[in-house]
């Protein structure tokens, strides 16, 4: 049995959750936390404790307990090291079979080329995002659908002040010449935290419009579209690679050179890369 407690939101967890279900495929897996996940997905398989079935001081008691457990090798851990920017994955045994995940993100090549979740989107946001597209008069046999993730928040100051991760209103403003330029009859849904922002960035173009959902069902719009503009955030990143599936060749994504690292000029994560996906200055 693998216990995992949340540490990020829906791309941090959809990733945890595939690269647990890949690695080890006959061990079951407790999530606590992972709300997104089990509201966003079909057939999690999984035993989920969302937020708000069990007290906030049970799960505090609980961690605490399994990792004091962990220290003393009680019970297994499970962890994600790097070395020369290589990526490996351990697993450290304890008296009883039961393996605690330390913290670890799994975003790197060797994972990112050969995980999936195997999970269905949520019927119920699908069909949200399908009214909504339907309420903005969008035609989906004459027009192609290309989302646009605007990710600020936390990404003004991460991963450092001095190299953040937001990108630049030129750099979205380029990489729309570019589908423009691609692709026929484009329309642009623009997701995103900062719906203030995007309106006063991107509120007077015609063929962009910006959705104010929620998460879950701005993740259900992302995979109804046929090419994307990712931010460098893992939230995006899984929403091109729901679209991708739905889709043939052809499809563009497009995305920040050295992800969250484009203005280091330095891969963050170091080993953040898809084949899939074309990264842009």
């Amino acid at each position: 049995m693998i216990v995992c407690f949340e540490n990020g939101r829906l791309g941090n967890q959809l990733f945890q959750y595939a690269a647990l279900r890949k690695l080890y495929p006959n061990c079951r897996i407790v999530l606590f936390g992972f709300g997104a996940l089990k509201q966003g997905f079909e057939s999690v398989e999984a035993l989920v404790f969302e937020e708000g079935q069990l007290s906030r001081w049970l799960v505090f008691v609980l961690k605490r307990t399994l990792f004091g457990l962990a220290k003393f090798r009680i019970i297994g851990t499970i962890q994600e090291f790097s070395e020369d920017s290589n990526f490996f994955v351990k697993k450290f045994e304890g008296v009883f079979s039961i393996y605690l995940l330390k913290s670890s993100f799994f975003q790197h090549q060797e994972i990112l080329d050969n995980i999936s979740p195997a999970l269905t989107l949520s019927r119920v946001n699908c069909c949200k995002a399908s009214c909504w597209l339907k309420h903005k008069l969008v035609k989906l046999k004459n027009q192609n659908l290309i989302f646009m993730h605007v990710r600020r928040g936390d990404y003004v100051a991460w991963p450092s002040h001095e190299f953040p991760a937001v990108l630049e209103k030129q750099w979205y403003c380029r990489a729309l010449e570019v589908m423009r330029e691609r692709v026929n009859n484009p329309i642009f849904i623009l997701l995103t935290d900062d719906s203030y922002y995007a309106k006063d960035c991107f509120g007077d173009q015609p063929d962009i419009l910006i959705s104010e959902n929620d998460q879950l069902v701005d993740f259900a719009l992302m995979s109804l579209c046929q090419h994307g503009i990712l931010s460098a955030s893992s939230f995006a990143w899984w929403g091109a690679f729901y679209a991708r599936s739905n889709i043939n060749d052809g499809a563009i994504f497009l995305a920040p050179k050295y992800w969250a690292g484009h203005r280091s000029r330095k891969w963050v994560p170091a080993g953040f890369r898809t084949n899939w996906i074309t990264y842009v200055e």
